[in-house]
This record gives C-alpha cells, sequence and structure tokens, in this order.
C-alpha cells in the first residue's frame, strides 16, 4: 500500500511508510514507558532475529525491562513494546 503524500485527514502524523511499501502506526518513545524510574546502566540483547530486550538497572539491580519485537529480521515494521 504507497501512502498518498496529500492525504488531508488529522492522523497523517501517525503513520509511516515501511521499505515493503505497507502503513506502519508512528510509536511514542520508548522513554515514556520509564517515566519516573531510575537506572545508571542498560543492557542490550537480541533473542531472536526480530527482537531486542534492553534491560534498565540501577546499582546493579535490574528496574525495567524492555522487549521489542518486530514482524521480520528486517525490523522494518513493530509488532509490540512491552515493559517488565
Amino acid at each position: 500500500m504507497v501512502m498518498s503524500d496529500n492525504r488531508g485527514d488529522r492522523e497523517y502524523q501517525k503513520f509511516v511508510q515501511t521499505n515493503s511499501g505497507d502503513a506502519a502506526v508512528r510509536v511514542s518513545s520508548i522513554g515514556e514507558m520509564l517515566s519516573g524510574i531510575s537506572y545508571d546502566s542498560i543492557t542490550a540483547s537480541y533473542p531472536t532475529t526480530s527482537s531486542e530486550v534492553y534491560t534498565y538497572t540501577l546499582a546493579s539491580v535490574t528496574v525495567a525491562t524492555i522487549t521489542v519485537v518486530y514482524t521480520t529480521a528486517i525490523k522494518d515494521v513493530l509488532t509490540s513494546v512491552v515493559k517488565s
């Protein structure tokens, strides 16, 4: 699906076109998910080709984990972002 550059709807800023031509919803920053959480270190891991896990720690104690999952290894379409 090719997105029109002259769309007049209010929601236009919410959508982006992926490399494959599909439309995807623009999401808010991960920083908003961590509001109020103090941390002094972030560790990234990549358990699969289509996912990323960010572990936030304070004084070596895990205070939050963000798991990001994409539809494919290309990582152009986001499936989910979960804070635990």
